[in-house]
């Protein structure tokens, strides 16, 4: 597993972050992420399971302050079918959002743990392997991973 000082590292001697990540697997990618948002101080919980009428899970649960980011990691390639796969992950992505807030209503422990509060904003976020800019498709921010420091950095300009 890459670590971000290595990466960082890499990057600044020249190499694309593509190149960097290509070696890693889907579970060493979320986890990319989640040091990530550790890195800019929320608090995160990896593959976040909840039930309401059904099971659900989020790849990452972040929080700081009054806002809850609910992240789906999508390690996908470049390819033909990609805007139909993230429109599809994005409405899956706003379904899950929409069943945890239910679910945080109703359980105080996490709704305490979190610190949820009527001022609490929930933010649905795909991270994604390879992608051109950042885009935001039916209130859904959808994020290259190259992009995710800097999305983290100017929070407060997208939301």
């Amino acid at each position: 597993m890459l670590n971000l000082e290595e990466i960082k590292g890499r990057i600044l001697k020249g190499e694309e972050i593509e190149k960097i990540l290509e070696k890693i697997d889907w579970k060493e990618f979320e986890e990319l992420i989640r040091k990530i948002l550790e890195n800019h101080d929320f608090e995160s919980f990896h593959n976040f399971r909840f039930r309401t009428k059904r099971k659900y899970e989020i790849d990452i649960l972040a929080n700081r302050d009054d806002l809850i980011l609910a992240v789906d990691c999508k390690k996908w390639r470049r390819g033909r079918y990609k805007k139909t796969n993230l429109k599809y992950a994005v409405k899956s992505q706003k379904e899950r959002v929409k069943k945890l807030i239910s679910f945080l209503n109703k359980n105080f422990i996490w709704k305490n743990k979190l610190k949820i509060s009527k001022k609490t904003k929930f933010i649905p976020l795909i991270v994604t392997w390879f992608e051109e800019d950042l885009i935001q498709y039916d209130n859904v921010f959808i994020v290259p991973v190259w992009k995710f420091n800097n999305f983290l950095l100017n929070l407060s300009e997208y939301i």
